[in-house]
């Protein structure tokens, strides 16, 4: 149990109660001095002492140990966003961001394993530019409000958009050539796809790092995000890459939306 959080816990259960150290005391056979330290988070106390005290309060080990697990996730969540006005814009920008990479996605998808056109080339181009567009707006937002105590969110989110929209450009050239695809053509498109796959190991760094941040799946997000570019740099696992980098950009949205509720 850490101090602190345990002496606060009782401080705060105690006044709640209505009583003073002075009577907690006569409750629980403990001095009142070591009563005064606890609270001030001067020491921390052997479990029995601790039990004491809480049956005293009416509380019980299992109940504390709750109520500041829950207490710390709701800090955590506190701590993610540095405006959290920006909150439910960034959430928008990613869902809208998320729609429109989705028709992107199965066109390129059905265009790499050799299928008719999913999209003319007007409507691709079109689509791809609001893919840009919407991709720098909710990265660019996410890293200037999205708190994670670095700079190294800001770097690799640079990286990471710089490699992307350069592997979007390669996507809109593959797209737009003839059905006749040479080796050079081959080759080239392995090189984006192992360079798109590295930007997204590049952008789950300053997640894995930043993991203690998080709470449940959360703290995963630097993994998924990881096993996603892995899969893109074998080329053949690409569509297993496409759909976990979805998953990790859908659970990041859902953060922004969580902790943009918690500090409203």
């Amino acid at each position: 149990m850490k101090q602190p959080q345990l002496g606060d816990y009782i401080a705060g259960l105690r006044k709640e109660r209505g009583l003073t150290q002075e009577e907690l005391v006569e409750m629980c056979n403990i001095n009142v001095r070591t009563i005064q330290r606890i609270e001030a988070g001067e020491v921390i106390p052997r479990n029995y002492t601790i039990k004491n005290i809480l049956e005293a309060l009416g509380s019980s080990y299992e109940k504390l140990t709750l109520d500041l697990h829950e207490s710390t996730n709701t800090e955590t969540q506190k701590k993610l966003l540095h405006d959290p006005s920006q909150g439910m814009l960034i959430g928008i920008l990613g869902i809208l961001y998320i729609i429109i990479s989705i028709p992107l996605a199965i066109a390129d998808v059905t265009a790499a394993l050799g299928g008719d056109d999913f999209l003319n080339i007007y409507t691709y181009s079109t689509i791809a530019t609001i893919y840009a567009v919407l991709l720098c707006a909710f990265y660019t937002s996410l890293a200037f409000t999205l708190d994670t105590k670095s700079q190294l969110l800001k770097t690799c989110v640079f990286i990471f958009l710089g490699l992307e929209l350069l592997s979007t450009g390669f996507g809109f050239y593959m797209y737009q050539g003839d059905s006749m695809i040479s080796a050079t053509d081959v080759g080239l498109a392995v090189s984006f796809q192992i360079i798109y796959g590295l930007s997204l190991i590049i952008l789950s760094i300053p997640f894995f790092y930043a993991r203690k941040q998080f709470t449940g799946i959360y703290q995963y997000l630097g993994i998924i995000a990881a096993i996603a570019g892995g899969c893109h740099i074998t080329f053949l696992l690409f569509p297993v890459g496409i759909l976990g980098f979805l998953l990790f950009e859908i659970l990041l949205i859902a953060l922004v939306f969580q902790a943009y509720q918690t500090q409203r």
